[in-house]
């Protein structure tokens, strides 16, 4: 957790295509998908309006898309998706964003993966 940063959350359950793993080739399965961001409590003008801090919103719509895009066959693709989203606020100074299935590998497992960026290691890594 950051000092002196307004955090935003989001949890959802999807329906992701996932098909990475020959064990996972079964249609879409349900993902379960955690995102935060943090924006500088100091880049705030007005903290009583929740879309100049962080927009919460935008993070659920961007997560609803992943079960749209044809292109989102893994976690880390759609992991990167999400990232694409949150930092798209200008006013978001770093993510993280986890991602897991609950159901997988006969209920013996349960594959996860997550990743924390700061907007220069996501500037970093688009160029």
């Amino acid at each position: 957790m950051l000092a002196n940063h307004w955090c935003a959350s989001v949890d959802a359950t999807i329906q992701l295509r996932t098909g990475c793993n020959p064990l996972e080739k079964h249609g879409p399965q349900a993902v379960i998908v955690h995102a935060d961001a943090w924006a500088p409590m100091d880049a705030v003008r007005d903290p009583h309006d929740i879309r100049q801090v962080v927009d919460y919103e935008v993070i659920f719509l961007a997560i609803r898309r992943l079960e749209e895009n044809a292109h989102c066959e893994c976690l880390e693709s759609s992991i990167l998706e999400l990232m694409d989203a949150i930092f798209g606020m200008a006013i978001v100074s770093s993510a993280f964003v986890s991602m897991h299935k609950p159901h997988v590998y006969n209920g013996q497992a349960t594959p996860a993966i997550s990743l924390s960026m700061t907007r220069e290691q996501w500037l970093k890594n688009r160029s």
